[in-house]
């Protein structure tokens, strides 16, 4: 039986990351799957459609062996600012989402601000996020896993991300709640960063049950030493 996981893209950062994941996951599939079948890998993060139907009429992955008819993510993409989402939505990648997938808000963001996010956004937008994550769990056979992609730096990823692991663990308290978290760089220059980082880690703490940090100063660290190795050699 496949294991559904839904994955939460929250705030700018955590949309880039998942512009990227869907591109990757999509070659790597595309590079072991010649057959161009709907197997139980790719149901695990995509549905199969057939858009000859209005609404477009769900396929099941039965034995393994349904032909791909039109892949669409099990995703959800939340921005309390629009540009990230709405440059994804016009992308090589804008098939795989439509309008029931994604919430926006105000043009300005959350201002790097945890509390912003968590106490302003989060509540007035909690009725929405839950019906989007709703409408795709209950087109899964067997959901295993929400995982939510963002940063803890900022404001949205961070208070808006934090709110959204509360709810889940509230909604949805049997299914696993993973992170890939992107914790910030020493270099970074929003004011608020570390502030925004200590109440999101808290958030990870009490409701995530798996987290996949990343960070920022690691990776940076990994650029400049290839860089001094290219200059040197």
């Amino acid at each position: 039986m496949p294991r559904e996981i839904i994955t939460l893209q929250v705030g700018q950062c955590g949309n880039q990351i998942g512009c990227r994941f869907w591109d990757m996951a999509l070659r790597e599939h595309a590079s072991c799957n010649s057959d161009m079948v709907f197997d139980h890998a790719l149901s695990s993060f995509f549905h199969n459609v057939d858009r000859r139907y209005t609404p477009p009429r769900e396929l099941s992955v039965g034995g393994g062996n349904t032909p791909i008819q039109f892949l669409k993510a099990r995703a959800v993409l939340i921005d309390m600012e629009e540009s990230v989402i709405n440059q994804l939505l016009k992308g090589s990648l804008s098939e795989l989402f439509d309008s029931k997938q994604y919430i926006t808000g105000a043009s300005g963001g959350s201002g790097n601000n945890w509390a912003q996010a968590h106490e302003v956004h989060g509540p007035h937008f909690a009725d929405a996020i839950l019906e989007k994550i709703r409408g795709e769990a209950e087109l899964c056979d067997s959901l295993q896993t929400f995982v939510m992609m963002h940063s803890i730096g900022g404001g949205t990823g961070s208070g808006v991300g934090s709110y959204i692991l509360e709810l889940l663990h509230d909604a949805y308290p049997e299914v696993y709640r993973f992170t890939q978290s992107i914790f910030p760089s020493a270099d970074d220059d929003v004011v608020t960063s570390p502030y925004n980082s200590l109440l999101s880690t808290i958030a990870l703490i009490e409701h995530a049950d798996c987290v996949l940090p990343v960070e920022n100063q690691a990776l940076l660290d990994i650029i400049r030493f290839f860089k001094s190795f290219r200059n040197s050699s």
